[in-house]
């Protein structure tokens, strides 16, 4: 079954230069929104709250470490990319986003200020409201701590209702995802975790077997890999959503030593070498093994298919697309 994009509503960021023509806003929330959890939900609707129900009078400031998949690795992973948040926000209502670019963690870089001018934020926003994940940064609280005796900070109250509310949500669904445990991952995000990538050529073996299958480069390096094992989930591929099946490992059968993450869709069979693709995961059905024969994987992957279609059924009346997300509608 193919499933078209919804597009996610019309929204936009705004930069500062577009703020200085704003008339104003009710309330701003800042957060790093990684995962979009059901705290982010929360201050969402906190700030949507002080405004009065208006979303366009919210400001949501979204912060972000650059992960330049160039760069050295961290030791930090993300559950969404920052372009991910930025999607997911949008999807979620937001009217008027604007990144905040922060220093990598552990960075003795200084936080640079704020994403506009302070002078510019004070007459716009008369309370900001940081989420639990700014509250623990040292960059942020620090950064906080110099603008309370700088004149030329934020005039808005800067409230701290969420600053002992940090639940470790994160690490929670970090664990989930590490482990394989998507759909508890799932349940926790209300979303099917994502992964974006780009289509790159791989040895056709799986074409042989009658399960021709997409190779996925990841876009970024710090974006946290769920376990290796063979996975019911969906693709977006050139505007529409597909049913498949995915599989992250080895691929010890044949010998290989390297993991890779490759796609096979039910209801599309295209040559798509080279464009861009998100995944969807929805179900972790097996480990990855190691076969005798390439007619036993066979057997196996009949198997794996039949199981795929039995959850996809099962999950059905509970997905819903929205433009780059595929969103699980919450049991009773």
């Amino acid at each position: 079954m193919n499933h078209p994009v919804v597009p996610a509503r019309p929204e936009h960021t705004i930069s500062p230069g577009r703020l200085a023509g704003h008339g104003g806003f009710g309330a701003c929330v800042l957060s790093f929104f990684d995962g979009m959890h059901a705290h982010h939900r929360q201050l969402l609707s906190e700030g949507l709250s002080r405004c009065g129900g208006d979303p366009g009078s919210l400001l949501v400031i979204m912060a972000y470490v650059d992960d330049d998949p160039g760069c050295p690795a961290s030791g930090v992973s993300c559950l969404l990319t920052p372009s991910e948040r930025l999607q997911m926000l949008l999807a979620r209502g937001a009217r008027h986003v604007l990144p905040w670019a922060f220093p990598r963690p552990h960075s003795a870089e200084p936080l640079m200020g704020w994403p506009a001018e302070p002078s510019l934020l004070a007459g716009k926003v008369p309370v900001f409201i940081p989420g639990a994940d700014l509250w623990e940064n040292p960059h942020f609280t620090s950064f906080l701590q110099e603008q309370k005796g700088d004149s030329g900070g934020p005039a808005g109250a800067v409230e701290d209702t969420f600053r002992g509310s940090g639940d470790r949500l994160w690490q929670q669904i970090s664990k989930l995802i590490e482990t394989g445990s998507v759909e508890q991952a799932s349940a926790k995000l209300g979303y099917a975790y994502p992964l974006e990538g780009l289509v790159v050529e791989g040895n056709r073996i799986g074409r042989t077997l009658g399960y021709p299958t997409a190779n996925l480069r990841v876009l970024s390096a710090l974006k946290l890999l769920p376990m290796q094992g063979v996975y019911v989930g969906m693709a977006r591929v050139e505007g529409s959503w597909h049913r498949g099946m995915i599989n992250i490992g080895i691929r010890p059968t044949l010998d290989m030593a390297n993991v890779t993450i490759e796609v096979h869709l039910f209801d599309y069979n295209q040559n798509i070498y080279g464009q861009p693709i998100a995944l969807a995961f929805l179900q972790r059905i097996r480990h990855e093994m190691r076969f005798s024969s390439l007619g036993e994987l066979r057997h196996q992957l009949d198997l794996d298919r039949e199981k795929a279609l039995e959850v996809f059924g099962e999950l059905a009346p509970r997905l819903k697309i929205n433009g780059d997300f595929v969103f699980l509608k919450v049991n009773g």
